[in-house]
């Protein structure tokens, strides 16, 4: 079996994803790989639910993430975990890779407020309406993760002793 590890971080947009990856590679040495610029680089003009623009995105994340691991024996990524090539993506990495999922949750009001106050340069522009009804779709999903991490009023010193936890209960 490879001992190459992929951690996904999966929940709403806003939830605190990028933040938690940024902790992950900061403070544990796990490489965090922001997948939006591969899917901005490909949206061209168009919507974030066009199936077409969906599935080439989750192929492309698939594609970059196998390369990173040519470098690092450990990765960690986010997505909003929707649709049914980001299960075939899962699918895929668990073939050839340590895949553990975790949940990144925050209520849904704290999550439009940071979408709207966020850097725009590093995330894929969507409307208020759109934030809310990807939202509502990953809720409604309820995807089962390895582990959570409930990221609402949280200090960064909090988050860091939850990462820790989950990162000595896997081994890395």
């Amino acid at each position: 079996m490879n001992k190459k590890s992929v951690l996904i971080l999966i929940g709403q947009k806003g939830s605190g994803k990028s933040f938690i990856g940024t902790l992950f590679e900061k403070n544990f040495g796990i490489k965090f790989i922001r997948v939006e610029n591969w899917a901005k680089r490909i949206k061209k003009e168009r919507a974030v639910d066009n199936e077409e623009y969906l599935k080439q995105v989750f192929e492309e994340i698939e594609k970059g993430i196998r390369n990173c691991l040519n470098e690092t024996d450990k990765l960690v990524f986010e997505s909003t975990g929707l649709t049914k090539y980001f299960d075939r993506m899962i699918q895929n990495l668990n073939q050839d890779f340590k895949v553990t999922t975790i949940g990144v949750y925050a209520d849904g009001t704290t999550c439009l407020e940071r979408v709207k106050s966020r850097d725009q340069d590093i995330h894929i522009n969507v409307s208020d309406n759109e934030v809310l009804m990807i939202n509502d779709k990953v809720r409604e999903r309820n995807f089962e993760t390895d582990f959570s991490i409930i990221n609402e009023n949280k200090l960064e010193k909090e988050l860091i002793n939850e990462i820790a936890k989950i990162v000595r209960t896997i081994g890395m």
